[in-house]
C-alpha cells in the first residue's frame, strides 16, 4: 500500500511529463550536431558554420578551404536522413534559450568570424535542461 501511494506521487506524474525528455533529446541533438559540425570541417578541410536557433539548427559549409572563407548556402547532410540540416527542428515542445552561430575552421577550432578564433568558452543553454552544451575555445571540443 505505501509503494503504491510512493509511485502515486513520484512516479505516474513524470511518465506523463515529457518536457524534461524532449529537454535532454534536444541537448543531446545539439551537441552531437556541433561535435558533426567539428569533424566534418576538420574532413572537408574549410570553414563549417552552424546556425542554433531557439527552434532549429541548421549547418553549411563554404565553398572553397581557407579560414577567410564565409560559410555559403551548402549545407551538410544529416549522417542519420541524408537529407541536409537545414532548419531541422528540435523535439517538441523544446527550443535553445538563445540562438546562436558557430564556424569550425579545418582544425576544428571555434571561430566567430572567419580567421577570427574565438577567446573564451562558449556555452549554449538548452532550455529546460541544467548543464549548458559548452565548445572549448583551441580545441573545438564540444561538452
Amino acid at each position: 500500500m505505501i509503494l503504491t501511494g510512493i509511485l502515486a506521487v513520484v512516479a505516474i506524474p513524470k511518465m506523463f511529463d515529457k518536457s524534461a525528455f524532449a529537454a535532454r533529446a534536444t541537448r543531446d541533438y545539439v551537441a552531437s550536431s556541433l561535435r558533426y559540425a567539428q569533424k566534418s570541417a576538420i574532413a572537408m578541410r574549410r570553414n563549417v558554420c552552424v546556425s542554433v536557433g531557439t527552434a532549429s539548427l541548421a549547418v553549411t559549409h563554404a565553398a572553397a578551404a581557407g579560414s577567410d572563407q564565409a560559410c555559403a548556402a551548402s549545407t551538410v547532410a544529416n549522417p542519420a536522413t541524408g537529407a541536409p540540416f537545414a532548419g531541422t527542428s528540435y523535439e517538441s515542445g523544446s527550443s535553445v534559450a538563445v540562438a546562436v552561430s558557430v564556424m569550425f575552421d579545418a582544425l576544428g577550432r571555434p571561430l566567430s568570424a572567419p580567421s577570427t578564433p574565438v577567446a573564451t568558452t562558449l556555452a549554449i543553454s538548452v532550455t529546460g535542461h541544467a548543464t549548458p552544451i559548452t565548445i572549448e575555445p583551441e580545441t573545438g571540443a564540444v561538452r
